[in-house]
């Protein structure tokens, strides 16, 4: 298989990669703007205003640290966003792109718990402790768990005290026990009146963001990444031959579509929410929008 034509004879492969090259340029054009403090009156600068206002000890531009490990996430999608394209480039689009956009699923998923509009400020940033914890908790885990260096473990566990640190500095007296990630995937913290929502939960949060739907994004994203002997099975064409039993794949052309459509869809929404928390310019992401999408529709 080298190309897959649409009806208009557009080769597909060549439509995909200009989609995904394009936004993860805008994303690039973009993303330099975080680097300073947000706008005056922007949604981050009244969360840190508010806060400060509250407890002096809140005084870190927490509103505004929530938003940019947001914008963080959002970056680590838009290189798996990449990665899509290189697969569309090389016309590798069987069973590799499923974990990359599971992947860009579950990086701003992880931004739009972050960035939900309309959250208290001190519900943001228990969020946003929460997850830090939780990624030094699972980093601790997983040095243990590879039978690391005493050196590298006892980084670890400083890591992961440091940041414990940080967040009994906000929220004094929070139990942040967690004995096990491998057994127990979600922190069973209460901070805040905050807990720790799955991913599939985080998703269905793209839709506060402006994404029609989420419900079931990452299901279906997870069945086709997760070995799964029925989904191969459908998958699969076999043909008798002089030498046997040849097997090959079959590739959807319409599931792909969506898939490539979908995770630049979350992309662009995740990236656009971001610059309305911080007050910045999204031209260029409206500007790709514009051009693969809205004159597309």
């Amino acid at each position: 298989m080298s190309s897959i034509d649409n009806n208009d004879g557009v080769d597909s492969f060549e439509a995909w990669s200009d989609l995904l090259g394009g936004l993860y340029i805008a994303w690039k054009a973009t993303n330099g703007q975080f680097a300073g403090l947000p706008s005056e009156g922007s949604p981050a600068c009244r969360d840190d205003i508010q806060l400060a206002n509250t407890r002096p000890e809140w005084s870190h531009h927490e509103g505004t640290g929530a938003g940019i490990d947001a914008v963080q996430m959002i970056d680590a999608a838009a290189h798996y966003v990449l990665g899509l394209k290189s697969f569309a480039d090389n016309r590798t689009v069987v069973l590799a792109p499923w974990p990359v956009v599971r992947a860009v699923a579950e990086h701003v998923a992880h931004a739009a718990w972050l960035l939900e509009p309309g959250i208290r400020p001190e519900a943001r940033m228990a969020r946003r402790w929460m997850a830090r914890l939780a990624g030094a908790h699972r980093y601790r885990w997983m040095v243990g768990a590879r039978n690391a260096t005493k050196a590298q473990t006892r980084e670890a566990k400083q890591c992961r005290e440091r940041i414990r640190g940080e967040l009994l500095q906000r929220f004094p007296g929070a139990d942040t026990r967690w004995t096990d990630p491998s057994q127990h995937p979600l922190p069973p913290w209460a901070i805040a009146g905050e807990t720790y929502p799955s991913i599939g939960l985080q998703c269905r949060l793209m839709e506060k963001l402006g994404v029609a739907t989420a419900a079931g994004v990452y299901d279906t994203l997870s069945l086709n990444s997760h070995p799964n002997p029925v989904i191969l099975t459908m998958l699969v064409d076999r043909v008798e031959n002089s030498d046997g039993v040849a097997v090959t794949y079959r590739v959807d052309p319409q599931q792909w579509n969506s898939a490539v459509r979908g995770a630049s869809t979350l992309l662009y929404a995740s990236a656009h929410a971001a610059c309305g928390y911080f007050a910045l310019d999204p031209r260029h992401l409206d500007a790709w929008y514009d051009s693969f999408f809205a004159a597309r529709r």
